[in-house]
Formats: C-alpha cells, structure tokens, sequence
C-alpha cells in the first residue's frame, strides 16, 4: 500500500512537472521563437527594399524616387531612417491613426507585435513640420527601437550623432543632439504648432528637460527659421509609462 502511495505521487510529480515545461514552453519559448522567426522574415524584407545610394551626379531624369521599392510594397512609407553602428535601418509608415503599426508589420499585416517604425499621423507625410515623431517598439535583443535607449548616454550619442533620413525627394541628413526620458503623455509629444511662440516654448521645454544637450544652444534653434526635428520615441523602463526620445535636426 505505501509502495503505490508513494508510485502515485511520483506519477503526480512527473505529471506536475511536464505541465510545467509545457507551459513554459508554450508561453516563454514558443512566443520567443515566433517573434525570432517574424523578425528575420521582416529584416529580409527590408533588406530587399531598403534605398540604394544614388549618385549626386546623376542627372534628374535618371534620379528615381529612393523609396520606390519599399513603397512597391507598402504605399504607406513615408521615409527610411538609418543611424550608422547601431539598428536602426528601419522604413517609416504612416497611418490614419497610432495604433496600426504597434501591430502590423510593413506590409500591413499582423506581424506578432513586432511592428513597424511609423511617423504620428498628426505630422505631416514629408516630414516638412516643425517636428516629426517616429515610434517604434524596444524590443528584446536589441531589434527595432531598442538602440534608442542607448543614447541616454551622452558618451554614446556623441560616437553616433548622425543619422540620415530618406524621403521621397532624396536623402537628408540628421544632426543628433539631445536625449529625454519622459512620460508618454508629455509635452514632447507635441505635435502640432500654430504660432512661432508655441514653437519657442517647445524649444525651451526640450532644453529644460533633456538628459542633456550637444553642441547647440536655445538661441540656436530659435533662430533658426527653417527648424524640421526629428524625434525617435520608444518604451524604457525607468518608470511607469517611460519613453526615451531621440531628438535630431533634418538638415
């Protein structure tokens, strides 16, 4: 009797046990394992679409739109963001709302959550605003938007400080300066300006909240009569609802 009692328990132990590497295989390895594979598939996708350099000596006729290919795919890309050394080589879409792009992927469809880059759809579409607000998800294993935490050390935007941004008139380079840590309801995420005045005052608001600044002063900026930021946002995690921006001049 106590020989099947205790054959009963090992039975309910083992029975315990594989339950529990099955849940942890479907809820911790599985998911992880789709979104490795989703990835991949999307970064193949991106490489086969991204813009190739075109040469400045061209002439205009020969000069083509560089967001053709991605734009063959997808109408709704709106640019291509590059910062060389880090991750970020990613297409940017735009939508009639902010939500359609934490889900789907550049081809518009569901993509497991991995998303894409997409620009606020209150910005305009050829980033000629005072500001432009590109998100994108902070993912494990440094993909997507992740590399944009990083740069809330100084040490490291001043080795990456350069980006470049593709539209669709041709590439624009980024000057990288400054780096917030914010709330997402923050003021920084700002995105429509109807005076001179409003635009100051968001000056002095990312000068006054930064993590830090370089190589340009308020006056700078404010004098600038022809002022395009670019402002790359994702999820940290200092605190509830924590955001990390990347903020450039599109040059």
């Amino acid at each position: 009797m106590k020989r099947k009692a205790i054959f009963v328990i090992l039975l309910l132990l083992v029975g315990i046990g594989g339950y529990c590497g099955y849940r942890y295989y479907r809820d911790d390895i599985l998911p992880e394992k789709i979104i490795d594979e989703t990835h991949d598939e999307q970064i193949k996708l991106f490489n086969r679409v991204k813009p190739e350099a075109q040469e400045k000596t061209l002439s205009n006729e020969e000069i083509t739109n560089p967001l053709k290919p991605a734009k063959e795919v997808n109408d709704a890309v709106v640019g291509w963001i590059t910062i060389e050394g880090t991750h970020i080589d990613f297409p940017i879409c735009q939508a009639r709302d902010n939500d359609f792009y934490l889900h789907n992927g550049l081809d518009g469809q569901y993509n497991n959550e991995l998303g894409c880059p997409f620009l606020d759809y209150r910005c305009e579409s050829n980033f000629s605003g005072f500001n432009s607000i590109v998100y994108g998800h902070h993912m494990t294993q440094q993909r997507m938007f992740a590399d944009i935490a990083l740069f809330k050390d100084k040490a490291y935007l001043q080795s990456h400080q350069k980006g470049t941004l593709t539209l669709n008139d041709g590439v624009h380079n980024v000057d990288f300066f400054t780096y917030m840590n914010v709330k997402n309801t923050a003021p920084a995420y700002h995105a429509v300006f109807v005076s001179d005045s409003e635009k100051e005052e968001y000056i002095d608001y990312i000068f006054s909240d930064a993590v830090y600044i370089l190589n340009y002063s308020v006056d700078d900026l404010k004098q600038n009569n022809d002022l395009h930021l670019l402002l790359l946002s994702t999820c940290t995690y200092e605190f509830t609802d924590a955001r990390g921006i990347l903020i450039g001049i599109i040059e």
